[in-house]
């Protein structure tokens, strides 16, 4: 097993929006925060993908949700988001053509979903696995990007976009002990 074990820690951000309930001291400068900057697109990116790295990483810089740092996952989310709309379409095309020959909607749905083995038992078509599996892979990438209701939460925007927080003060500037007060003029 790899990975950590437990919830993700909530952000400093959301801590302060619900009140610091363990009224411990909060950071606001923690963590890494790259500058925020859209990353130029992988020359391997497919058409769908390509559309979606476009469409979404305007948005993801608005929310100060991206960096330089991130081209490799966003290519991974990009190309996953990509290869579900092609499978999505190509499942669609089949369906549309057995209704075209006549077949009820329902019937062709089935049909293009299933297909009969030797033993004459009906088992999932191909597609439909790789359309389930792209679904999975797409879902995990959403997390990391903050993409879906649930993940929302457990993003940081970096602090290029958002330094302090409204009714925040700063971090206050630790005084010179020893001899060291003497000599800063603005004490």
């Amino acid at each position: 097993m790899s990975g950590s074990r437990g919830p993700l820690p909530k952000p400093v951000a959301l801590r302060v929006l619900e009140g610091n309930a363990g009224k411990r001291p909060l950071d606001l400068a923690a963590g890494v925060n790259p500058r925020i900057e859209i990353p130029s697109p992988p020359k391997h990116l497919g058409i769908e993908a390509r559309k979606e790295w476009k469409r979404i990483t305007p948005l993801l810089e608005e929310l100060g949700l991206i960096s330089g740092l991130d081209r490799s996952a966003l290519a991974l989310y990009c190309q996953a988001a990509g290869r579900l709309a092609e499978l999505e379409t190509s499942f669609n095309g089949k369906v549309q053509a057995k209704v075209d020959a006549g077949m009820d909607y329902a019937d062709a749905v089935y049909e293009v979903s299933h297909s009969i083995t030797p033993s004459g038992y009906a088992q999932q078509s191909v597609i439909v696995q790789l359309i389930k599996s792209q679904r999975e892979q797409l879902n995990r990438y959403l997390m990391h990007f903050g993409l879906s209701p649930a993940a929302r939460g457990r993003v940081q925007a970096s602090n290029y976009v958002q330094p302090t927080l409204p009714g925040i003060e700063e971090k206050p500037q630790a005084k010179p002990a020893g001899f060291a007060m003497f000599t800063n003029p603005n004490r």
